[in-house]
């Protein structure tokens, strides 16, 4: 049985579904940012630019040509493919707070920043390889987008990042909720102490 590195038992489900959904939000976020920044860097390129491009990785560089300007399947694939890529990312983030235990907004966010800039660095690697389209795109955008996408996903695990972690009252869900109604009376005229919960 897999645990964390406090020896708690681990919900790898829940934590995969969160993982999920926190890759899916941050990937969303950094694909307004991103869209929203490549013109202002770049004024050969559009809002579509960005999408079209990641496309070109899947359609070829034909899905580029132009690189400005709406077309439905490009901008569709290009989409696709980063929520998916930030869902992936967004599933091993999860992984990474739940194994070492990692709860509070700060140390959390902290490492989603981190996470952040590890994607930026490997953003800039593919971009300077110079492959087809990817080389005309500036880092500018890559930057802010990855911080933010690190950012949002580490605020949104922060939320849930305990929720996965079962502890001794999680893991034994009896003795928690099968108190009985005498020792409910007794706790409320005041003979029994009610119990503490860590």
């Amino acid at each position: 049985m897999i645990r964390n590195v406090q020896g708690h038992r681990i919900r790898w489900r829940v934590l995969g579904a969160q993982g999920a959904a926190v890759g899916l939000w941050s990937a969303v976020a950094m694909l307004v940012v991103a869209m929203a920044t490549v013109p202002l860097f770049d004024s050969s390129m559009d809002t579509w630019s960005f999408t079209k491009v990641i496309a070109s990785g899947i359609l070829g560089d034909g899905a580029a040509s132009p690189v400005t300007g709406f077309e439905l399947v490009p901008v569709l694939v290009g989409t696709l493919v980063h929520l998916t890529i930030g869902l992936l990312v967004g599933v091993s983030f999860a992984f990474v707070i739940g194994f070492f235990d990692l709860e509070g907004w700060t140390p959390v966010a902290l490492v989603g920043l981190l996470y952040g800039a590890l994607l930026f660095v490997g953003s800039a690697t593919f971009v300077n390889a110079g492959l087809g389209p990817w080389s005309d795109v500036p880092l500018q955008p890559l930057l802010w987008g990855n911080v933010v996408f690190g950012l949002v996903a580490g605020l949104l695990m922060s939320t849930w990042a305990q929720d996965a972690d079962i502890d001794i009252e999680r893991d034994e869900p009896v003795h928690v909720f099968e108190t009985s109604f005498t020792d409910r009376q007794q706790e409320v005229r005041g003979e029994r102490p009610a119990p503490t919960w860590r």
